[in-house]
């Protein structure tokens, strides 16, 4: 069940003597989402503490967003609208929009806790960092939810290096990430040419310029798709194979080398599961074998009888 807004979830606890965000801009960028659910997203980010405004940026849906329908929903909520150019760069329009001292990010088919958005906040402004990502309540369905933690090791703690945005765990999403201002100020935005690699990209440079936090009391609902629809999907596995394989070329220290090469293996394996196009299986084995990634033996086996 859902946190009561304003809540400190159970166990945990905000520094009083912390100095959070004074002001926090919510940007939600837009795909022909069903109003319904929009409105549902909106209204989490109207619950949210220290709320200045919530950003709505269409992306040149077919279906727009009625500026008339935002206003009535709330006097802090307005629209922007942009031709379509991907989810990446409705943040960025978002970004530039705001002024609070700080930006959430959220998805229009997620919705925030507003008491986790608290603790997140305050934990930001405990450990001095630039950003801040959190656990989630993962569901699929109304019967089906799934907690998902942040790992023990780092839970409401600065992430050890930038690099562990790497990790391929579910917790660096930009979606209910909060970075501060002064970090967007030093030019920090979404990279508009990947895809499916954009929201590690980002957070690698937030927690280069000044740490990332990791907030252990859940922020937001995921909403999770099992069909084409959604971005991770095996429908989109070639464009998820380019985008993983510029971040493979890009991040090379030790930390960076290990996480990929276990991101390597994971997603090797779910492509030969899925028959990923000849093209795109040929790109993604050179690539592992150029970085010295085994090949699991297992995966070329089930690719063989995908042919």
């Amino acid at each position: 069940m859902q946190p009561a807004p304003g809540s400190i979830p159970s166990g945990g606890h905000a520094d009083p003597s912390a100095n959070p965000p004074e002001s926090l801009d919510i940007v939600i960028p837009t795909y022909n989402a069903p109003p319904g659910r929009l409105a549902q997203t909106i209204r989490s980010a109207l619950d949210c503490p220290s709320l200045r405004d919530v950003i709505v940026v269409d992306d040149g849906s077919p279906r727009l967003v009625e500026s008339g329908w935002l206003a009535r929903i709330s006097s802090k909520a307005r629209l922007i609208r942009q031709e379509n150019a991907g989810p990446a760069a409705a943040r960025n329009t978002g970004i530039a929009a705001g002024t609070g001292a700080a930006v959430c990010f959220i998805d229009d088919d997620d919705t925030l806790i507003p008491s986790g958005i608290f603790a997140a906040v305050h934990t930001m402004a405990r450990l001095g960092t630039a950003g801040v990502v959190s656990a989630r309540i993962h569901t699929r369905s109304p019967n089906h939810t799934e907690h998902k933690s942040v790992p023990p090791e780092w839970a409401d703690q600065k992430l050890p290096h930038p690099s562990h945005v790497l990790r391929p765990i579910g917790l660096f999403g930009a979606s209910g990430s909060i970075v501060s201002r002064a970090a967007l100020d030093a030019g920090i935005r979404f990279n508009t040419s990947l895809k499916l690699g954009e929201d590690r990209d980002f957070l690698h440079k937030v927690a280069s310029f000044g740490g990332l936090a990791i907030n252990s009391h859940p922020a937001l609902w995921v909403a999770i798709h099992d069909n084409a629809t959604n971005l991770t999907s095996p429908a989109h596995y070639a464009r998820r194979i380019n985008d993983h394989i510029v971040m493979l070329n890009r991040y090379t220290d030790p930390i960076a080398t290990e996480h990929l090469r276990e991101a390597t293996r994971w997603l090797i394996n779910n492509a030969a599961k899925t028959g990923v196009d000849a093209h795109s299986w040929r790109i993604l084995l050179d690539a592992a074998r150029a970085h010295g990634i085994s090949l699991p033996m297992k995966a070329r086996l089930r690719r063989m009888l995908h042919r």
